[in-house]
């Protein structure tokens, strides 16, 4: 049951960044639209709703298909620990650098009130 609730929590992440990346194209995509100059035969409201369908199918596909690898690179991401464990049980004083000096410096730069 652990398995089942472990992968389904990957899948729904797998997802999510997937989703992302459709949307992130899409917005690479429109953007992309601006820089190219449209001919006055077609530059309507209908052409404009068509071409905003057609950049969110494209972008939906491409990201199906692998994208542009801004899913598998987000999930990669999610799988590594946020500090190293080497780093976690640091002893400040190997380090010299005590307590009241971070303090200090934490005060000087207005993250400690």
């Amino acid at each position: 049951m652990k398995a089942q609730a472990v992968r389904s929590e990957s899948e729904a992440a797998g997802g999510a960044a997937e989703q992302f990346e459709s949307m992130f194209i899409g917005l690479m995509l429109k953007e992309m639209r601006k820089t190219v100059s449209r001919s006055e035969l077609l530059n309507s409201q209908a052409m404009d709703t068509y071409q905003e369908m057609f950049d969110q199918q494209v972008s939906l596909n491409m990201s199906k298909a692998g994208g542009i690898g801004l899913a598998k690179f987000m999930m990669q991401q999610g799988k590594r620990p946020v500090v190293p464990a080497d780093l976690q049980t640091i002893d400040a004083t190997k380090v010299g650098f005590d307590i009241t000096t971070a303090d200090a410096l934490l005060r000087r730069a207005g993250a400690v009130r």
